[in-house]
């Protein structure tokens, strides 16, 4: 029986280049998955930005190697996309007394977004005093903690090319249509 000399070098290239490509792919920070939907919670309305349908998105790029075994992603974070997805924590004084316009103008405070100028209607919440409930918020994203904020009668809308937090009433069961 004759045995061929590849034959050894072949299982030798099977096994080698999984190990390589195992070896070789390092680690590469993954993206944080968006934070799951509370029940019973209302949902950040986005208000139509433009009629144009080409949206810049961020191009795909092979990661950049840092250090020996690091390879790190050259993608933007979602946070970083999104505003809204950013988590942040949020430690009001008791001693304030803030109603729930403070409240939302400190959540917003470096976050690149403002409120809106606000129509009569919507003073009626933010003139609410902060419930004891909401002086520590977080971690939470963005979005949610306006959510929180706000509470289930009103619907957050997010005005993209102007930066800026809206309010409208939502229709609760027991209103009159």
């Amino acid at each position: 029986m004759h045995h061929s000399p590849t034959r050894p070098l072949a299982a030798l290239v099977t096994l080698a280049l999984p190990l390589t490509a195992i070896a070789l792919s390092g680690c590469v920070s993954p993206e944080p998955s968006p934070a799951p939907a509370v029940p019973g919670l209302a949902t950040v309305t986005r208000l139509p930005v433009s009629s144009k349908p080409h949206p810049l998105q961020p191009e795909r790029s092979p990661p950049l190697r840092t250090g020996r075994y690091t390879l790190t992603n050259t993608l933007p974070r979602t946070d970083q996309l999104d505003l809204l997805q950013q988590v942040i924590e949020i430690r009001i004084p008791d001693h304030l007394n803030p109603n729930v316009q403070d409240a939302m103008t400190h959540v917003l405070r470096q976050s690149g977004y403002r409120l809106c100028t606000a129509p009569e209607g919507v003073q009626v919440l933010y003139a609410h005093p902060l419930p004891a409930a909401h002086y520590h918020l977080g971690p939470v994203t963005l979005g949610n903690a306006l959510l929180a904020l706000a509470g289930p009668a009103w619907q957050v809308e997010v005005d993209e090319r102007a930066r800026r937090i809206c309010f409208s009433a939502t229709q609760l069961a027991g209103d009159p249509r």
